[in-house]
């Protein structure tokens, strides 16, 4: 199966609550990606540690996070990442 975000639920410290198309709501937390960007400053993802630019990001129309500087992460690889939220949004 192909997945995609259909909406985004909440945007925390560096992790992104998500309506998936399999109508589960999950919790993709990039920290840690984020962080070993962060350290070698790669200047893409590594911009992502403002926690203010980090809470711009935006659902384009493949599905997917994506943030004005170009950075976008795979739809699938966000899935397999995540948590699923027990809680209902």
């Amino acid at each position: 199966m192909l997945y995609y975000i259909k909406k985004i639920v909440t945007i925390q410290d560096y992790a992104v609550t998500c309506l998936f198309n399999t109508d589960e709501v999950r919790t993709v937390n990039l920290k840690a990606i984020i962080e070993k960007y962060r350290r070698i400053n790669d200047g893409l993802i590594s911009r992502l540690s403002d926690a203010d630019y980090f809470k711009s990001v935006k659902l384009d129309s493949y599905g997917t996070l994506v943030w004005d500087n170009g950075v976008d992460f795979d739809p699938d690889n966000l899935y397999r990442m995540s948590e699923k939220e027990i809680a209902p949004f």
